[in-house]
């Protein structure tokens, strides 16, 4: 989401430049301008009348010095002097529109300077209360000065509205402008009505040749984002890349790949920022790894995890010591992937990676580690096949000799339906099996060679 400057920063040149016509309006004589909106100009085309004129008026001679030394004050910020000033001025009963204009001008600054917004806004509504007297430039001011104001409240459906009077008082449109009114759309969740607001902002920025400011990028790549079209905002973040280079818009770029189901590019993304250095956090390097591995790089993703258990980045924790043994398993270093399985296994609330563990030392023929191994398994239970995993026990007890304790296994497994039969024949091989040793071991029976006198 786009994040607006400081309300004061923003509202700064509107103010000064506000307070500066108290000091030219002395030296200026009431004059008459034109005041034309769109339906008096339809009207006046088509009944050729006289548009409408107002006059605007000066601050009288007898005011000038009391208003300079207000002015003189605010400028020191003197704010206890420049109210008993107010206050002495406003006593007066003659006072013309722009003198009370310019009164509550200065009050509403003084409130918004302590942070005091209901009152600051009170005083600008004073403001703009009568256009009558009132330069058009001033009085526009003001209403683009609330809108802001506004906007600070989270008031935004009202911040709207004079958004959209200040924006009709512009000849032209300006980018600020319409990046106003976008904004107020945006935080209506208007995001139809606040695309098109933006995007003319930022068209007439680029027109003038300056690059797009990053708060407005920002805030068009959050509209697309709003209305989940990632297409788009892909542009958009890459002028966010290219002109305002941070890691945050390289995650959010990588976050669009994978959006659109890209992920070889956002693999290749978070790869380059591997690279550069640019992925500290354990959630970063996790993912990388992980896109490594579905990218069938496993032996990669081997190397990140190792690196990151090393360094402390990655926590020594079952998802990590899971993922990192993962992707040795997949790389084919069975013999490394043990180490970091047995700690995973370890830390694991049921007996599946154990399970795992005794499985992989049955692939390397390591028996009296894989029984270990199984016991673990089903001591700390939550299997999905407790028989197979007494099968599997059994086995690496019969690979020991271990005949006696390998068919009280087979036993208990014959109790799980899925391996009954297995367990069953287990048990019959086992026994087979020692009465085969049996008869081997057997002592050899002496051939009787007493020789019988021979029938003549």
């Amino acid at each position: 989401m786009i994040k607006l400057k400081s309300i004061k920063n923003q509202l700064k040149p509107f103010i000064r430049v506000s307070l500066s016509l108290v000091v030219m309006l002395p030296f200026i004589t009431a004059i008459e301008v034109t005041v034309v909106d769109a339906q008096q100009a339809q009207a006046q085309t088509s009944r050729q009348e006289k548009p409408k004129t107002v006059k605007v008026q000066s601050i009288r001679q007898k005011h000038i010095k009391t208003f300079e030394k207000i002015n003189e004050a605010f400028e020191i910020e003197n704010n206890a002097e420049v109210e008993r000033l107010l206050a002495k001025l406003s006593s007066e009963e003659d006072l013309n529109n722009i003198e009370k204009a310019y009164i509550a001008n200065y009050r509403g600054n003084i409130c918004f300077s302590s942070d005091r917004l209901d009152c600051a806004l009170r005083e600008f509504k004073k403001v703009t209360a009568t256009r009558d007297g009132l330069p058009e430039s001033f009085y526009d001011q003001m209403l683009y000065v609330i809108a802001q104001v506004l906007f600070s409240q989270e008031k935004y459906r009202e911040a709207l509205s004079y958004a959209q009077t200040w924006a009709k008082t512009q000849e032209s449109p300006t980018a600020d402008a319409y990046m106003l009114i976008g904004q107020a759309h945006y935080m209506l969740k208007e995001y139809d009505k606040a695309l098109p607001n933006v995007q003319n902002g930022i068209a007439k920025y680029i027109e003038l040749g300056s690059v797009p400011k990053e708060g407005w990028l920002n805030l068009l790549s959050s509209i697309y984002r709003q209305k989940n079209d990632f297409k788009k905002m892909l542009p958009v973040v890459k002028q966010l890349v290219q002109h305002y280079p941070k890691k945050t818009y390289l995650l959010t770029m990588a976050g669009i790949f994978n959006e659109l189901d890209d992920q070889p590019r956002m693999t290749a993304m978070y790869q380059a920022m591997y690279d550069q250095g640019l992925l500290t956090t354990e959630s970063e390097l996790v993912t990388l790894a992980s896109l490594e591995m579905s990218q069938e790089n496993p032996f990669h993703a081997s190397e990140i995890m190792k690196k990151g258990i090393g360094s402390g980045v990655l926590k020594k924790n079952l998802a990590n010591y899971r993922l990192y043994s993962q992707a040795l398993y997949a790389a084919r270093e069975y013999d490394a992937a043990l180490e970091p399985l047995a700690k995973a296994a370890s830390l694991s609330g049921d007996g599946k990676l154990y399970n795992q563990l005794g499985q992989s030392f049955i692939a390397l023929n390591r028996w009296r580690e894989a029984e270990n191994a199984l016991t673990s398994a089903i001591n700390k239970g939550k299997l999905s096949n407790t028989g197979q995993t007494l099968i599997s026990k059994g086995l690496t007890q019969f690979e020991q000799n271990n005949f006696k304790a390998a068919e009280a296994t087979f036993v208990k497994a014959q109790k799980y339906e899925k391996v009954s039969k297995t367990a069953a024949n287990w048990i019959q091989y086992v026994k087979a099996e020692v009465r085969r040793l049996q008869e081997l071991n057997a002592p050899i029976q002496e051939i009787d060679t007493t020789v019988e006198p021979a029938i003549s």
